[in-house]
């Protein structure tokens, strides 16, 4: 018996063992993609959203500069070459207002008569150290406005929108180019066309443009640097006309996943360190359970040696061994296949369509930013319904362990109630709610008319008893609905659950409080959970002072109705 019960022993430990085992494996498998995934794509959103800012960043000098440039008293004040007028607004003021680095103005030759550096005036002459880097946009310029004045008597408006910018390498430092004519706003100053002058603006890539770009869409520690990002920075490259790579604007990568998970593994943690107790104490319980069994099987076998008549009931104690791990084993397999299909759901995230989409433009890099969003929330959706099953499983579980725990305590004789003054609305309100989300997934029809009233009972063991016989009354019945009526008598209070289901047998109704019953005589779950249930409820409303009682008609219905004793509050006198 000892080597018997030892193997028992071994095989639950190990069946529990691998089953959870396999279970976190899983979970860290999911995990570690689904990190991976949104750190994956929290960097691919950086750099959209970085290349937009720095080609805004590229595209608006020219903007800027035609506040000043397309302007009657741009085109007189340059003829004129009146220097305090053109640095009041097209040298200092170009750097202070928009952070223009340097700025010149050329004349129909491309020479510089003007040259402002830092909002600083200095010698045009600076601008022949430019020239080499700066000329070829010039002369695109010039070519771009002779195109657009051929055979027009009054180009100015079209030239008005006329520009050059580009981003150049000029000696060691990379900096965006602007070139635009100056133009006359009203049409009134006649300009002949090929001799206007032109204004060059240049803003170096520098530690304030990176953080120009950076901090709206907070890139963290945004620098512009000639080496590629490397490590945990990401980059995008700032590039010539010709496509050349100038310099990179590095920062460093967001790991929203990765942060995440640091925060939570505290939590995550402490909830392993609690899954284990729990583990640990389902293991204890079942043990004492399977042991209470195999006590059970040697006593059988002693009483064989004593009684001839002792033979049947050994026959019927080991069947009722074997279909008990049966049952058990099939309704902790329900729970467990849930438990076990999300987590393998999770497994093979990475193969479903949407992650398959998502890394294809990721790669690309053209993919509109709502469509990504919309595939994170995809796999948010799709984790968070598979641990809500997971959830429900797990207190699916704990109901049936219970459940072998109450039957125990019933045979050994150690089931106890502790009755109170209680009202019944109070009592079976949270049961009904809780039991409409059963009956909703099932599509049937749950209905309560209760009247309130007191009653002596004890709450916790009276609402375990009425969980049963609604679970009954919902795993039996597939169309129609599942009623709770509560009324009184003189001194009882009834509770009636009834069902539209498939009905029992007249010769049934009296074996159905027997545990594992079946109508065949052999074991099997009668009733909500493992068989356990209506056996247990009758025990529990016994010791409550009350009785369940049962009518039935096959192809009708079950009416099973809990009677417990009245109550009334006493007299205040």
């Amino acid at each position: 018996m000892t080597a018997s019960l030892n193997r028992l022993s071994f095989q639950i430990v190990r069946s529990l063992f691998i089953v959870v085992c396999v279970g976190l494996l899983s979970l860290v498998f999911v995990g570690h993609n689904a990190i991976n995934i949104a750190d994956h794509n929290a960097r691919a959103q950086q750099e959209r959203f970085a290349a937009k800012r720095l080609t805004a960043a590229i595209e608006v000098l020219p903007e800027q500069q035609r506040s000043a440039t397309v302007w009657d008293d741009a085109v007189e004040q340059t003829a004129a070459r009146d220097t305090k007028w053109m640095d009041d607004n097209l040298g200092s003021w170009m750097q202070s207002y928009f952070g223009h680095d340097e700025n010149y103005v050329l004349d129909q030759a491309n020479v510089a008569f003007f040259a402002a550096v830092l909002g600083e005036i200095v010698p045009p002459e600076r601008y022949a150290a430019r020239a080499e880097f700066i000329g070829p946009l010039v002369a695109q310029l010039r070519e771009n406005m002779a195109e657009v004045s051929q055979g027009e008597d009054d180009p100015y408006e079209a030239l008005a929108e006329v520009a050059v910018v580009a981003s150049v390498l000029i000696g060691d430092r990379t900096a965006i180019v602007s070139v635009i004519p100056i133009i006359s706003d009203s049409g009134d100053i006649a300009q002949k066309p090929g001799t206007e002058a032109l204004h060059v603006a240049l803003r170096y890539f520098d530690a304030e443009l990176a953080t120009q770009i950076g901090s709206p869409i907070e890139l963290d520690s945004a620098e512009f640097n000639t080496d590629p990002p490397a490590g945990h920075q990401a980059g995008i490259p700032v590039t010539s006309p010709s496509g050349d790579v100038l310099c990179w604007l590095r920062w460093k990568a967001a790991h929203p996943g990765t942060d995440l998970l640091a925060k939570m593994l505290p939590v995550l943690i402490a909830v392993g360190l609690a899954s284990g107790g729990v583990l640990l104490w389902i293991v204890w319980h079942l043990l004492r359970v399977s042991g209470q069994l195999q006590t059970s099987e040697a006593q059988a076998r002693r009483d064989i040696v004593a009684l001839q008549q002792a033979r049947e009931a050994a026959e019927v104690a080991d069947r009722a061994k074997m279909n008990f791990m049966s049952v058990v084993s099939h309704e902790l397999r329900t729970p467990l296949t849930v438990i076990l299909g999300y987590a393998r759901l999770g497994k093979n995230l990475r193969k479903m369509p949407p992650a398959q989409r998502l890394e294809e433009v990721s790669h690309l890099g053209q993919v509109d930013p709502a469509l990504l969003q919309s595939s994170v929330e995809d796999v948010l959706r799709t984790a968070t319904t598979g641990m809500e099953k997971i959830e429900r499983s797990g207190e699916h579980l704990l109901f049936l362990v219970n459940e072998l725990l109450d039957y125990a305590k019933m045979e050994t004789g150690r089931l106890e109630v502790d009755p109170e003054i209680c009202d019944v609305l109070e009592v079976l309100n949270p049961v009904v709610d809780q039991m409409r989300t059963l009956t909703d997934e099932k599509g049937l029809k749950l209905e309560a008319t209760m009247v309130p009233c007191l009653m002596l009972a004890d709450v916790t063991r009276t609402r375990q008893i009425v969980i049963n016989l609604i679970g009954n009354a919902i795993k039996f019945t597939d169309a129609g609905k599942v009623s709770v009526v509560v009324n009184e008598s003189e001194d009882k209070v009834h509770i009636e659950v009834s069902d539209t289901g498939t009905g029992i047998a007249p010769h049934e109704l009296e074996k159905i409080f027997d545990a594992f019953h079946q109508a065949d005589g052999s074991f099997s779950r009668s009733a909500a959970g493992t068989g356990l249930g209506l056996s247990v409820a009758r025990e529990l409303a016994h010791l409550e002072g009350g009785t369940i009682s049962v009518r039935s008609e096959v192809g009708v219905g079950s009416t099973f109705t809990l009677s417990l004793p009245k109550s009334k509050l006493p007299d205040p006198s």
